[in-house]
């Protein structure tokens, strides 16, 4: 995978993929167009590359991306789910359970619609009208409402099926000590700490020998809560299709023992003690490692978490402080019965993930059994363990299925459906019956359920009837315009455009007035008038005035007076205006032309 600079200036990429060992590489395909701005590989294993992209600002928030998932050539990408939570460092909340195949679970952020808030606020209010809830009755069943970070509407969602469908994780119906957990109707869900909060809460976490066990904290509720009041530890043994609640406030924990070992420690309140399980989180036992609290920062193990020895390390008054715990000395029996499980004599039982979605036990297309400790056995499993696991394919069904290039699936829903503004190839009259649906990536099921073509909205390039109208009136009014044009300016059709005025009446002949006739109405303008004077509104004492036109046929002597007075006035004129001067070297020039 590369990633190639598209636009210097918006500082945008593009992913590149190459199969033949990076001798040539060709561009991955989204179904979005939207910028993208960095990526990370998030898992590639079973036949499948899963994305994040971070498309930058965007609905949603700058702390966000779009999660894709490819085909089997890992060139072109479908999402699978929008507004995956991530850091600023590109840690996202996405991981997945490393002891099954096909199953992961994520963090997203809800954007709610402003109708939406209003449809729950009416709805919450019609709910407590109808049920007759008092004050104090509505409080109690919506559980506490401190002000806190729900605001994001950060939910924890998993998948079965290598991201073709998510689901809210199951609440437990009882807490640890075995009170009911009161939720409000369609917003029961928990929700669960990813790796971006690390540093306040353990993330959820699983381990490849541990098969089933998902640990993690969080809430039961609408949303992800980050007060600590609100925040417990929870665990699921059956790959997070249900949870219980292991125990009140947040935790750090480890696994040990192939699973059949659980180490836990105070993650928020300074501590002592150390709280252990060895049936999968049904009993728990503590003790104190010192005689003075500590800051817990963590409990690891072995790799391979098989062990049952663990480091525990923090912090006591800036001293950094580590224990090794050892539960080997607890003396409990090996396990036996591996090859005979569900026996009474047997310390195993098989098991089959299932999505609980049908009666059947499939995931990406196969049934896969394993053999794992019951829970009611007080045994370790030993670090030799080796479990044995059977595998058998399974008729195709929706699950099966992903959403093709261009469409997605809701939360909850099974039904792909087009992404806006993408298209597709072969539309005709607005619509393209395309693939909506192709197999997981990785899935071998058989025969079963197989989607068929789907009628999707696309543009095809061509106009609509009304477009089509409307393009025409307008082609019309231009040509219109556009011969008007040409005719206004043509000297043979010039005057059918002119405008009515004085030149209209050109040739209409008046009275004559004096010796000779005028010529036309524009030279006798004012001519009505007995006096000129009162003609331009002025006193007759106004001698100065010019007259307003000449009338021909006046004596030659006076032709001649006006002649010689003309004469001295340009004579005086001449003699007031100065002679200019010209540049040096241009004085005889300049002089000349004076």
């Amino acid at each position: 995978f590369v990633a190639k600079l598209k636009d210097e200036l918006w500082q945008t990429v593009t992913l590149e993929v190459s199969a033949d060992g990076a001798k040539t590489f060709r561009p991955s395909q989204l179904n979005v167009d939207l910028n993208e701005k960095s990526y990370n590989i998030l898992d590639t294993s079973e036949g499948a590359v899963i994305l994040h992209v971070n498309h930058g600002e965007r609905k949603g928030g700058d702390h966000v991306g779009s999660v894709y998932i490819s085909d089997k050539s890992g060139s072109r990408y479908s999402l699978s789910l929008p507004n995956n939570i991530r850091s600023t460092t590109g840690d996202c909340e996405f991981d997945k359970v490393l002891n099954l195949e096909g199953v992961y679970i994520a963090n997203f952020k809800e954007v709610a619609s402003e109708d939406s808030r209003a449809a729950e606020a009416a709805a919450e209010a019609e709910e407590v009208e109808s049920e007759g809830f008092s004050k104090a009755g509505v409080d109690q069943k919506h559980g506490v409402q401190s002000k806190g970070k729900d605001e994001d509407a950060i939910k924890t969602v998993i998948t079965f099926d290598k991201g073709g469908v998510w689901s809210y994780l199951k609440a437990p119906k009882v807490d640890s000590v075995g009170a009911p957990i009161n939720c409000p109707k369609n917003k029961c869900w928990l929700h669960l700490h990813g790796v971006t909060n690390f540093r306040n809460y353990a993330p959820f976490y699983s381990t490849e020998t541990a098969v089933g066990i998902i640990m993690g904290t969080g809430n039961v509720g609408e949303s992800l809560r980050f007060e600590e009041d609100q925040v417990n530890t929870y665990i699921s043994r059956d790959g997070g299709l249900t949870w219980f609640e292991a125990h009140k406030g947040a935790f750090v924990y480890e696994i040990g023992d192939h699973g059949g070992l659980l180490v836990m420690a105070d993650d928020v309140q300074r501590t002592k003690q150390v709280v252990f399980s060895w049936d999968e989180g049904a009993s728990w036992y503590d003790f104190d490692m010192t005689g003075e609290s500590l800051e817990v920062d963590n409990i690891v193990t072995g790799p391979n978490s098989t062990s049952t020895s663990f480091l525990l390390y923090g912090t006591r008054d800036s001293a950094a402080v580590m224990y090794h715990l050892d539960f080997e000395p607890l003396h409990q029996k090996t396990c036996t019965g591996v090859f005979g499980p569900d026996s009474v004599s047997s310390d195993y039982e098989t098991w089959t993930p299932t999505d609980g979605r049908t009666t059947e036990h499939c995931l990406l297309g196969r049934e896969i059994t394993y053999v794992r400790r019951k829970q009611t056995s007080e045994c370790f499993n030993g670090e030799k363990f080796d479990r044995p696991i059977s595998r058998k394919n399974c008729v195709c069904t929706e699950e099966d299925y992903e959403c093709e290039l261009g469409f997605a699936r809701q939360v909850g829903s099974l039904v792909c459906r087009p992404v806006e503004g993408a298209n597709f190839e072969g539309c005709m009259g607005g619509v393209a019956y395309v693939d909506a649906y192709r197999k997981v990536a990785g899935d071998t099921c058989e025969s079963g359920w197989y989607p068929q073509k789907v009628a999707a909205p696309c543009s095809d390039g061509k106009i609509s009837k009304s477009g089509l109208a409307v393009l025409l009136g307008a082609l019309v009014v231009a040509i219109l315009m556009g011969s008007v044009t040409l005719l206004m300016r043509s000297e043979r059709f010039k005057h059918l455009f002119q405008q009515a005025g004085f030149e209209t009446f050109s040739n209409v002949k008046y009275d004559v007035v004096g010796k000779l006739g005028v010529e036309s109405a524009m030279e006798t303008m004012g001519e009505r008038y007995e006096d000129k004077a009162e003609f331009m509104g002025q006193a007759e004492s106004d001698e100065d005035e010019p007259p307003v036109v000449l009338y021909q046929g006046q004596d030659d002597d006076d032709d001649e007076e006006r002649e010689v007075a003309k004469s001295k006035s340009l004579q005086a004129a001449t003699k007031a205006v100065p002679k200019l001067s010209g540049p040096p070297g241009q004085s005889s020039k300049v002089d000349d032309l004076l």
